[in-house]
């Protein structure tokens, strides 16, 4: 394989390093990572900044939550859709992707927004509590615990958060990896969870006031 900044940045950690914490190739991985969830604290900061305005044009509270919600996602899509466009255009100039096929590239694409995606939702979920300013911290430890567990422990790496974005753990890339296809279905599901969550937690804090 070429040396690649997209498949270093976006393509995960090689199942090789199981039973041992691979500090480099994880960080490459967490690079990524930690910019998204900062583009997503921009996003929710200003979005807050708006909250007022945006309640009286929604008219409920319900209605504001999910515009909040879908304005969350459709952020998450464009930042990590940015993210793939700017590496993949730079490694194309380098002559760095001649080797890999469009297959490979597709692959590692969908599971990494699909990851995405999901990490958005959570954050916008999160930013609902008083715990909002920890959000970014939080998830980026999420990551960082739940793929360190899935090294130590190859038993339950296949349902450890941290390494569902990865193409090298998955079954795209060789049989033993975490199966695809219901790893995806999960990060579907995760935001139509959150989004039912956030709206109960709201309807709770309107009884109460």
């Amino acid at each position: 394989m070429p040396e690649s900044m997209f498949i270093r940045l976006f393509a995960g950690v090689p199942s090789d390093y199981f039973g041992a914490v691979p500090l480099i190739p994880f960080g490459w991985w967490l690079l990524p990572i930690g910019l998204f969830l900062l583009a997503a604290g921009f996003y929710a900061e200003r979005d807050r900044k708006l909250k007022v305005l945006l309640l009286y044009r929604c008219g409920t509270v319900k209605g504001w939550w999910k515009r909040r919600f879908g304005k969350g996602l459709l952020s998450g899509i464009k930042t990590a859709a940015l993210f793939l466009l700017i590496v993949l255009n730079r490694d194309i100039a380098m002559g760095n992707l001649s080797a890999l096929s469009a297959e490979l590239l597709a692959e590692i694409i969908v599971l990494w927004l699909f990851h995405s995606v999901s990490m958005a939702a959570l954050f916008v979920l999160l930013d609902l509590f008083p715990v909002r300013r920890f959000v970014p911290g939080a998830l980026l430890l999420l990551e960082g615990v739940t793929f360190i567990i899935g090294c130590q422990v190859h038993a339950v790496s296949h349902v450890m958060y941290g390494m569902w974005g990865m193409y090298l753990q998955s079954s795209f890339c060789e049989a033993g990896g975490f199966s695809a296809g219901p790893v995806i279905a999960a990060e579907v599901v995760l935001p139509a969870a959150g989004f039912l969550i956030g709206r109960e937690y709201l309807k709770k804090e309107i009884d109460l006031v």
